[in-house]
């Protein structure tokens, strides 16, 4: 039984450590399935492709994927080659599973005759752009009257860039997009500069901050609100004082277990946790639909993911075997969190509002997963 991976495993820098990171947990994830003899009792052939970060790259592979039969995969890892991707996912009738793209209209990309072929581990950018703007606007934090809004000039940062302006009471006096991996952002930085905004909202991929870096050196005083995993572990002078929104991570027994097993590259790269539990989700699909059909495997990921029934967590494959042949309800609590998918096939998430104090990421305030329901149902 055919599945497989599409992540950017040619890349440099902090997308080329998320490429290995990401590749270690799917790895670990299906040893685990096949260790309790696999879906349906057949062993899982995991297929690695190259996105190269590059469309037509991604095209190539996954055509590969089609015709090796693969009936889904963990990927892509970034929002623009999944959203090149999502016509193909439909017309193709195969399922992928992100655990990073979080651009808000995959939400509702790759659906063919009422099945959706995209799903994601990851939650939705809309839940960040909340975030961001209630640091933006809330009087314990920011509270700024003018924001302008750094972003990343793709799929990615557009969407957020465009959900942050959209949710902020204060005014957008600059949108500024940049291209990640150059040299020079003077003029960028200018632009900020001169909008005299009281805070930039900076919107990039982890490992991409150079232009904030400028920014900073220019200089800039106002404050600055950043998306999530742009902070490192060891803390630049530059970012003392700045907020975050970030993802929030409990040290639950599921994840302790899972960075155990990836004891040799810890700390892991963001989202790690999320593919482990994108690769589980998957073979528990099959095994819940009773085939290997991505129609069938979309249709169940709610199933084995709606936040009721009997818990399973990471390596725990044969008990949720056990449980799906006695017709329990199963329900899988992964390394990431709960990941309750909703009909969308995505998961609310909490999230932590936090700031660098003293060189040290500090956690100001959490936000449980409620608190975004009512506009994930709007």
């Amino acid at each position: 039984m055919r599945v497989g991976a599409l992540l950017p495993l040619s890349a440099s820098g902090a997308l080329g450590t998320v490429a290995k990171h990401h590749r270690r947990a799917i790895e670990a994830a299906v040893a685990d399935i096949n260790d309790a003899g696999g879906p349906l009792d057949r062993k899982l052939d995991l297929t690695v492709g190259d996105s190269e970060l590059d469309q037509s790259a991604a095209k190539t592979a996954f055509d590969s994927f089609v015709d090796d039969d693969v009936v889904g995969f963990v990927g892509p890892v970034t929002t623009d080659i999944s959203m090149s991707l999502a016509d193909d996912l439909a017309r193709e009738r195969v399922i992928a599973i992100s655990p990073s793209s979080t651009y808000p209209d995959l939400a509702s990309a790759a659906v063919r005759d009422g099945t959706k072929y995209f799903a994601r581990t990851a939650a939705n950018d809309v839940q960040q752009a909340r975030v961001m703007a209630k640091i933006l606007d809330d009087d314990r934090y920011v509270a700024a009257d003018t924001v302008a809004i750094a972003h990343a000039d793709n799929d990615f940062g557009k969407g957020l860039a465009t959900a942050i302006d959209e949710r902020i009471s204060g005014e957008t006096v600059a949108i500024v997009p940049f291209t990640p991996g150059t040299d020079d952002y003077l003029k960028q930085v200018e632009t900020v500069v001169q909008s005299e905004a009281d805070a930039v909202a900076f919107v990039s991929e982890p490992g991409n901050t150079a232009m904030l870096e400028q920014l900073i050196s220019y200089p800039y005083y106002g404050e600055s609100v950043l998306s999530e995993g742009l902070i490192p572990e060891n803390v630049p002078l530059y970012m003392n004082g700045m907020y975050s929104a970030s993802v929030a991570t409990e040290r639950t027994s599921s994840s302790i277990e899972l960075s155990q097993k990836l004891d040799d590259i810890t700390p892991l790269a963001p989202y790690t946790q999320h593919a482990y539990d994108a690769a589980f989700l998957l073979g528990l699909a099959i095994e819940q639909a009773g085939e290997a059909d991505a129609t069938a495997i979309s249709d169940s990921l709610p199933s084995v993911s709606g936040g009721v029934g009997q818990t399973v967590t990471v390596g725990e494959f044969e008990r949720a075997k056990t449980l799906v042949s006695a017709d329990r309800t199963v329900n899988y609590r992964g390394a990431s969190g709960p990941v309750d998918l909703n009909d969308d096939l995505e998961p609310l998430d909490s999230y932590v509002i936090e700031r660098v104090t003293d060189f040290e990421l500090d956690e100001l305030e959490l936000l449980r997963a409620w608190v975004f329901e009512e506009e994930s149902t709007e």
